[in-house]
């Protein structure tokens, strides 16, 4: 395989380690999001997952913050490796809590921890990844690191589909754990054969960054039509999210059923996600663009909210979920990426930055507000979650008007100049 992508003999044995360290990640993620879901819907409560949501909001800029700090301290591959024990021990840790009768504290700092494990552990992935991988490297390994990442959220959500009710839920932490040894190792392995060096110092610390990410985006109608994308589609996404998850709470009354039905169907989503990503996606970019590929999402999700309303079933939910996973992870995703190719070096990576983790994130925070307000008001005077479809109807339009409006100056910026 690694001949079809002109790799050379001497750069394989280090992108097969990088490719399989992004698998082992995304795996271990994909075992336990399905897990986190099912049991603080069946122990907690589906209507507290805003809460939760909003706590992480509000924990994962402290929590890389923290990261920032310890990550600028130490060579990269120590760095990773150093993250790698800390989640090989919080796997242990939950392994001991959930293998009996477990408090509702439990389950929220589960649903906290599970947030933070995938960020942090990208983070430090793709530290290491860019602090070994010179860029005329990149070119050629990175397509092969990424696949890794796709074929290890297919078996991580497969691994829970079919082994949870057979082995038991907090059982599959101990496979987590396993897996994260082996992540050790690899970071350990790869620090050894790049002989990595101490990160040099960081003049311009994140906070400056972030300002001046946030004053460039500001200032460019083009970034805020982008950042107005990322923040519709975030709130949408919530709002979908919590529709799936109180429609498959009413549908299963057994926490292994519920794991396994959402691990299925997530094994189901990534597969389909990589053939729209390898069928349908570059199509669509190399016939209309971006212009094209921002514009899928909000009108599917637009069409399947409203029919959500109409037709309130868990299979108009999960058809809704699968859609948003599916579309997404391929075509949305990289049509949004595209769209920062005709900027400049500042924008692609401070305004960029400021979009990708605090327009996210605030986001995120909003919509989990959104919902609560909706549980809290408005679900007395009939507000069922099949009726939060209206929030996402309204944001669906103006995700729509943003992205037609950010398609059309793509175009004229990528036009050869006269």
């Amino acid at each position: 395989m690694l001949e079809i992508f002109e790799i050379p003999k001497e750069e394989r044995p280090k992108t097969l380690l990088l490719s399989l360290y992004f698998f082992l990640i995304i795996a271990a993620y994909w075992i336990q999001k399905p897990l986190r879901t099912s049991k603080f819907i069946k122990a907690v409560g589906v209507e507290n997952i805003p809460w939760a949501k909003l706590g992480t909001a509000l924990l994962i800029v402290p929590v890389m913050m923290l990261y920032s700090a310890v990550i600028r301290r130490m060579p990269r591959g120590y760095a990773a490796f150093a993250c790698s024990l800390v989640f090989i021990g919080g796997s242990l840790f939950f392994w001991r809590v959930f293998s009996g009768d477990s408090p509702d504290w439990a389950h929220y700092t589960y649903f906290f921890y599970i947030d933070i494990y995938i960020t942090v552990m990208l983070a430090a992935f793709w530290s290491l990844a860019h602090a070994t991988t010179p860029p005329d490297q990149a070119k050629r390994t990175y397509a092969v690191v990424g696949a890794g990442g796709i074929l290890g959220g297919a078996v991580g959500s497969a691994i829970v589909g079919w082994l949870v009710k057979l082995i038991g839920s907090a059982n599959l932490m101990l496979v987590c754990a396993a897996v994260l040894g082996a992540v050790a190792w690899i970071s350990w392995k790869l620090s050894q054969m790049c002989a990595l060096p101490m990160p040099a110092p960081d003049p311009d610390p994140g906070f400056k960054r972030a300002v001046a990410g946030a004053r460039l985006t500001f200032a460019d109608p083009y970034l805020l039509c982008i950042a107005g994308m990322v923040a519709c589609y975030e709130i949408v996404s919530n709002i979908v999210d919590y529709q799936f998850s109180a429609a498959t709470a009413a549908a299963f009354t057994g926490e292994g059923d519920l794991a396994a039905f959402i691990g299925k169907l997530s094994t189901a989503n990534i597969g389909v996600s990589v053939l729209v990503q390898v069928l349908a996606t570059s199509i669509i970019l190399r016939r209309w663009g971006p212009r094209g590929g921002v514009m899928v999402l909000p009108v599917l999700l637009g069409v399947l909210s409203a029919a959500y309303l109409g037709i309130p079933t868990v299979a108009v939910a999960a058809l809704l979920f699968s859609s948003d996973a599916t579309f997404h992870y391929s075509i949305n995703q990289t049509s949004k990426e595209t769209l920062y190719t005709p900027t400049d070096e500042a924008v692609k990576y401070q305004a960029k930055a400021f979009i990708d983790m605090f327009v996210f994130r605030v986001a995120k925070g909003l919509s989990a507000l959104m919902i609560l307000f909706v549980n809290l008001k408005l679900k007395p005077a009939g507000w069922d979650a099949p009726r939060l479809g209206l929030i996402s109807l309204v944001f669906v339009v103006a995700w729509a008007f943003l992205a037609r409006a950010a398609g059309r100056r793509f175009d004229a910026l990528s036009a050869p100049a006269a």
